[in-house]
């Protein structure tokens, strides 16, 4: 399943995937093997389940970083704020996740993560005069 996965993750664009891959991958696997000590046919649907998202997700990536000559974007988020809000939310998902699955530590070191990647997020916004949405 890890070969598949890590196969999968070719599919992001290269810069998502030496940012987030070795993460997306970690979290993958922990969570499979909880699947996977429910039974064969819980790990089967997790699998292609996760699969069919992580596809999906590349799609998403790859469309939204090049605008279509039809469809030319006004003002485009700098890159580097980008990748902070998608770090905020990898930490918020992975810490959903622990706190599902009752990995209480876990949640607690991506709670602090997050905290650490919401403050880089809140520096880049006001580098590039915007505001909070959440403010």
């Amino acid at each position: 399943m890890r070969r598949a996965y890590r196969f999968c993750l070719l599919l992001y664009p290269r810069q998502h995937r030496d940012q987030f891959a070795e993460e997306m991958l970690s979290v993958f696997e922990e969570a499979f093997d909880e699947r996977r000590a429910q039974g064969w046919s819980w790990s089967v649907r997790f699998a292609f389940a996760e699969l069919a998202g992580l596809i999906a997700g590349a799609a998403g990536a790859r469309f939204d970083r090049s605008p279509g000559p039809e469809a030319p974007r006004v003002s485009r988020l700098p890159h580097e704020l980008i990748e902070a809000q998608q770090r905020v939310d990898l930490k918020v998902a992975g810490m959903v996740h622990a706190i599902a699955n009752q990995q209480f530590e876990r949640a607690r070191v991506l709670s602090n993560q997050e905290r650490q990647a919401r403050v880089t997020l809140r520096v880049l916004r006001e580098k590039y005069g915007m505001s909070d949405p959440c403010a």
